[in-house]
């Protein structure tokens, strides 16, 4: 197949491009030193490294020399393509490709060559950590031909899905707490800064002690729940809630808010489910409840005449859920994956890179309740081969066995370039199959 044929030109163009010393500059990155790490492991090796601070809490996790941008956003691109002509790089480094800040300093790098590298939590859970050329999800490189992956993937072992690492709760949560105090606390260091995300941070906290000092009701209701689904030989649905403040909804999805989406989805599910189906909303696991979810979807379900028939639920087997659902309807979470690999038929409402024909149901969310069929297994497998050996890396962020994993590997990805994967078509709009 001539997309995945690679020219001598290319190839050898590429060898000669990584051959040289690299200048990988720095964003905004996790709430931990595996941006340091990566940068002081590429010193170490030869390479420069630079880095931009935005806010107080950017600074805290870099201890490097950096500079400090303290102008706004409207004054960003011009700052940023002036240092990219004063310090020509070959990479820019950063998390979460579709932040303000970063949009406009990729479009300035790629005008000037450089490579954008974009790091995320993996597409696969739980430890592992992606690095994508260009951008995410809907920009992502990933194929999407069926035939096209199954050729790409037959270069590859299948991967290693042994746990290696976790990372506790409280861990994340007292490094989002330093990152996000900072930030905050020290605002006129930085008195440009807007913040990319969608509440206040001191806002979500005070969510998440609501949300503590209400569990000991809302553990038995969601007990009951289960209780009631268990006895019940009807089929069920999974529906997996995700945040309203991640890209992958706000620039990922057509929809302005995860409440939209659970009004389309139980609208849907009311009309053409089975009269005997049931609908499991289960809430992400790091949601705060800033938004009252029970209070929404049973008000959506109630009005819709299903309130009888929608679930909402708060933590539980999610494993156990896919096993036994007829299908799992969602916008683009991961969760999709996960759910391909236990064989649960799965409709995507959103851009996904796993909603691919054969893996996924291809038709709308109406006829799904019906038509759901499970996905072609040997497909998924080379899906899941090809993902995880040429957009992850093992590790994580958060503790310093996750990281001994992944700052290695990362500068190795950065040194040898990252595996090849074709680019999309000129004219190919984003999120088209």
């Amino acid at each position: 197949m001539g997309v995945i044929n690679k020219t001598m030109a290319e190839e050898s163009a590429g060898n000669e491009k990584r051959q040289k010393p690299l200048h990988v500059l720095f964003l905004q990155g996790p709430s931990s030193f595996y941006m340091e790490q990566v940068a002081r492991l590429l010193i170490a090796h030869g390479h420069r490294a630079s880095r931009i601070n935005l806010h107080f809490g950017d600074r805290l996790f870099w201890r490097l020399p950096a500079r400090d941008y303290r102008g706004t956003i409207e004054g960003w691109r011009a700052y940023v393509a002036a240092f990219l002509d004063a310090n020509p790089i070959t990479h820019l480094f950063l998390l979460g490709d579709r932040r303000p800040h970063h949009r406009i300093a990729a479009e300035e790098a790629r005008a000037r060559g450089a490579e954008i590298i974009c790091a995320e939590l993996g597409y696969l859970r739980p430890d592992w950590l992606v690095l994508e050329r260009d951008g995410m999800s809907t920009y992502s490189r990933m194929p999407r031909d069926p035939d096209v992956i199954r050729a790409m993937a037959a270069q590859f072992d299948p991967p290693d899905m042994t746990i290696r690492c976790m990372a506790p709760f409280w861990r994340l949560a007292l490094l989002d707490i330093v990152y996000n105090v900072g930030e905050v606390v020290f605002w006129p260091l930085y008195p440009g800064y807007k913040r990319h995300a969608i509440y206040h941070p001191f806002a979500d906290y005070a969510a998440w002690v609501r949300k503590w000092l209400l569990s000991p009701i809302e553990k038995p209701r969601t007990a009951r729940a289960f209780e009631t689904l268990q006895r019940s030989t009807a089929p069920s649905f999974v529906f997996p809630l995700q945040l309203s403040t991640d890209y992958q909804i706000r620039d990922h999805s057509p929809y302005p808010d995860m409440p939209s989406a659970v009004r389309e989805v139980i609208g849907s599910f009311a009309v053409h489910a089975p009269r005997d189906a049931r609908l499991i909303v289960k809430v992400h696991p790091l949601d705060s409840n800033i938004t009252p979810w029970r209070r929404v979807v049973e008000g959506i379900a109630a009005h819709k005449g299903v309130k009888d028939r929608v679930f909402y639920v708060d933590g539980g087997d999610l494993a156990q859920m896919l096993v036994k659902a007829k299908g799992c309807v969602l916008v683009n979470s991961t969760v999709g994956l996960f759910a391909l690999q236990h064989g649960c038929p799965l409709k995507v409402m959103g851009s996904a890179i796993f909603d691919v024909p054969g893996m996924t149901f291809q038709g709308s969310l109406d006829a799904f309740w019906s038509e759901a069929a499970p996905p072609d297994m040997h497909l998924v497998n080379d899906f899941i081969r090809l993902l995880a050996a040429t957009l992850h890396v093992r590790g994580g962020y958060y503790t310093q066995q996750a990281l001994d994993l992944a700052v290695p590997a990362t500068v190795q990805r950065l040194e040898e370039g990252l595996p090849w994967l074709p680019p999309r078509p000129v004219g190919d709009p984003p999120g088209d199959r």
